[in-house]
Formats: structure tokens, sequence, C-alpha cells
């Protein structure tokens, strides 16, 4: 039965992910505004069919912890491919920082560009680092943007843990934007590199932001308890 429902999944999912971005691949012609009401469309549809096809829900405990205007970063544990949808979904139009490798996808490349994602080489960090500030800085004195970032810089089985990158820091010692941790259990449900997906509620914790701290090793620290306690 799972076999089934990951099947009829992906069917849906890849048939209908390149007829949408093949119909809207002329990203150029558009406007910003116009591939975020695209992508936000794209990402709540995957989201809602891995509902009614895989079983997979989701329960959002700390909603009212999200900042109701302004800039932030948001923060979030990365278990699966799931929350890059939900996080798009549930912040349109923000700015995701990812591994450079990504930017290399077709068509899809031409959206990040679009939306101003950022994108840093692990191997280069130093270099990235100084690449991410000034790109946060200038999307910042254009509008009120959401920025988010994976710590962990890749995905994590649950029940493992790794050593955060401390870019996060970073942004915030920089720019003075908060922090708003997000810890996420999509790992037990939507299994990374694995057809099979469970039926299950994935579970979402938004904690209160972290405002104005200097301290490095005290930010680093109380996001490691978020996701791993």
């Amino acid at each position: 039965m799972r076999f089934l429902r990951s099947f009829t999944f992906y069917i849906f999912f890849y048939t209908g992910t390149i007829f949408f971005f093949l119909i809207f691949s002329p990203v150029w012609l558009f406007t910003r505004n116009f591939v975020v009401t695209l992508c936000t469309f794209w990402t709540k549809s995957v989201i809602k069919l891995s509902e009614l096809i895989l079983g997979i829900k989701y329960e959002i405990k700390g909603i009212e912890n999200i900042p109701k205007s302004g800039s932030f970063v948001v923060a979030s544990n990365h278990q699966s491919a799931w929350e890059t949808f939900f996080l798009g979904s549930l912040f349109p139009g923000s700015i995701f920082i990812l591994k450079d490798e990504l930017k290399k996808i077709p068509i899809f490349s031409q959206y990040f560009k679009k939306l101003g994602f950022i994108f840093v080489k692990r191997e280069k960090a130093f270099d990235s680092l100084k690449i991410l500030l000034k790109s946060v800085r200038k999307l910042i004195l254009q509008n009120n943007s959401i920025f988010i970032i994976f710590p962990e810089g890749t995905r994590i089985k649950p029940g493992d843990r790794i050593k955060l990158n401390s870019g996060v820091f970073a942004i915030h010692k920089f720019s003075g934007l908060p922090i708003l941790p997000i810890k996420l259990n999509s790992g037990k449900y939507w299994i990374n590199k694995k057809f099979n997906k469970k039926k299950g509620t994935i579970m979402i914790k938004i904690f209160p932001t972290i405002n104005k701290e200097d301290d490095k090793e005290k930010v680093m620290t109380k996001l490691a308890n978020y996701y791993y306690q």
C-alpha cells in the first residue's frame, strides 16, 4: 500500500511539475511578484498532494511567534525535501539560502534567480560568507525580506545531529535581523532519498525569535537544543 501511494504521488508530482514549469518557462518575461504567485501555488499543491495521496499531514505549534512585519531569518532544521515546499508556502516570496549546486537545476535555476535566492559554496566558506552578507544587506534595503536558512547545511536523519553552521549567526550579527527557529520531524514520514513515504503527521514547532544576541556560542547552542532535544 505504501508503495502504491508513493508511486501515485510521484506520477502526479513529476508530470504536474514538468507540465507546470514548461508552461511558465519564460521566467524572464515575468515580474518577481508573478513568479512568487506561481511558486506559492506549486509548493502548496505539493503539500496538498502529499496529504491527499501519501497521508502526510502537519501540525504547527507556536505560529504566534512569527513576526507580524519586518525582515527576519528563519533557521530551520533539515530532514527532507518536504520542508523546502512547506517553508516556501508558509513564507511566500522568502529568500532561500542554499548550497551552490542547486542553482544548476534546469528551469528552476531561472526561478531561483528571479526570486533572489542566495547560493553559497561550502568549500569556500569565507568568500561565500562575504557574498552572503552583502546579498542580505542589499535585499533588506530593497524590501522587507524573509530569509530561510538550514544551519545543518544538509539533510539529517531523525535522531542524528551535526555541528551547525554559524552563518545564521553572522547574518544576525551583521544585519540585526531576528532569528526565528523552527524544528520539524519531516524525516519520519517523508524519508530522505527513499521512494516509499510513510503516513503520519509532521510536527512543526516555531520558537520565539532570538533578538540582539552578540554571543555566537549562545545562539548556536540554543538552536542545537531546539533541534536535538
